[in-house]
């Protein structure tokens, strides 16, 4: 069904618009009223999907949209500048920050209105807490096996064994590890970072069970036969470029037909990089972590002359027309299945076939300190650096990172 911007986003723009925002609005002037501001974590707001499409948005429709680039300590900024009444109207990135946002009081809920059904559960479900929607999802994105077609063998059929024995990459900090991407190995061995309750993350680890002593006795042995760069991301593309296969996102297939400075290799073309699921290390299925970038309203926006226009901005980010634009600038999966439908990338494709199994990412206030903490943990396992057996001393790692959650609760 094509999109029409003159019926949905006219309509949603009316019937979710009122939902998006609360009366109580100040007196401004009426370019005040007309302009609204976005803050995002590109380094500049070009670099960004959304600003060019909403700035487009904001002409055809009378107003002002200014895409601020803070590509240094975003979320902290935003918590920082809303309590002063200071800080943007709306701030894009990932989900998981959607806990700590809402602990610290700075945005408000939100309502998708007849857009909600063109986005699933899973989507939806990162922006929620206690039942409440505070964010509009805008594109998602989640963690594959990546080959170089180019150089490399095709890796379907392949057990995890014969994918490390080839050459495989996951990055890696020898400190602090990478729990984001090691997930999809240890949920292969029947672990979850949180346990699960009819399809939603409780606040009791997992990574306690009793599966824990398997996956670290696989990474004091199979593990370690991993290459883990760790100098940052330029690495891991000059990796795949040379024919190693590889655990990462959509970002890297971007990056992986990049020049990469220092890199032997030539960039890789579109065509040239294949993107698969991830075979399983322990024989259970695989459940790596799904993100979803969306878009929060501060809950300063309630009192403010621009609160319509905000709303407006919203409602058109919810669209299929808004998000295939944000797709055809810089290649996003979209979270909108309209245009989802319309995606023509092979690639892109591919991590969503590989995305089927994925589990949204929990977004609970406590979640920096919980990454840190099983990260330093499987760091300490693979690098040989921990004291009597790893089964052991993974768990009291574990326990000392529920002690932090069960403070919070």
């Amino acid at each position: 069904m094509k999109i029409r911007k003159s019926s949905i986003a006219a309509a949603i723009a009316v019937a979710t618009g009122a939902a998006l925002l609360t009366t109580g609005i100040a007196p401004a002037s009426a370019a005040d009223a007309k302009t609204v501001t976005v803050w995002t974590g590109s380094k500049t707001a070009a670099e960004n999907p959304i600003t060019a499409a909403l700035v487009a948005f904001g002409k055809k429709n009378g107003l002002t949209v200014n895409v601020v680039a803070k590509p240094t300590n975003l979320r902290d900024n935003f918590i920082s500048a809303v309590p002063t009444g200071k800080g943007p109207d709306l701030m894009i990135g990932a989900h998981d920050w959607t806990g700590q946002l809402v602990g610290a009081g700075v945005v408000a809920p939100v309502s998708l209105g007849a857009s909600a059904k063109k986005f699933s559960t899973a989507v939806q479900s990162g922006f929620q807490v206690n039942g409440k929607l505070y964010g509009v999802p805008t594109w998602t994105e989640n963690i594959a096996l990546l080959w170089n077609k180019r150089d490399s063998k095709d890796p379907k059929g392949m057990t995890f064994e014969q994918l490390l024995d080839a050459g495989l990459s996951i990055t890696h900090d020898t400190v602090k590890g990478d729990p984001y991407h090691f997930s999809s190995i240890a949920s292969s061995f029947g672990l979850t970072l949180f346990e699960r309750n009819n399809g939603s993350w409780t606040k009791d680890l997992g990574y306690d069970s009793a599966q824990a002593g398997a996956y670290t006795k696989w990474l004091t042995t199979s593990g370690k036969k991993i290459k883990r760069p760790t100098d940052g991301w330029d690495q891991k593309a000059c990796a795949l470029q040379k024919g190693d296969y590889v655990i990462s996102g959509p970002w890297m297939y971007g990056h992986g037909q990049d020049t990469i400075s220092g890199c032997s290799a030539k960039p890789l073309t579109a065509a040239q990089i294949g993107v698969t699921v991830i075979p399983s290390a322990g024989g259970q299925t695989v459940h790596q972590f799904s993100g979803v970038y969306g878009v929060w309203k501060s809950v300063k926006v309630a009192k403010q002359a621009n609160a319509l226009a905000v709303g407006k901005v919203l409602a058109y980010i919810a669209t299929g027309d808004a998000q295939l634009a944000f797709y055809k600038k810089s290649k996003t999966i979209p979270a909108n299945t309209d245009a989802l439908a319309k995606v023509t990338d092979a690639g892109l494709k591919g991590f969503g076939v590989a995305g089927q199994n994925a589990y949204p990412m929990p977004s609970f206030v406590f979640m920096d300190t919980v990454w840190d903490k099983v990260g330093r943990a499987e760091a300490a396992v693979l690098s040989g650096k921990f004291t009597g057996d790893s089964a052991t001393f993974f768990k009291k790692a574990i326990g000392t990172a529920q002690a932090v959650v069960n403070e919070s609760k």
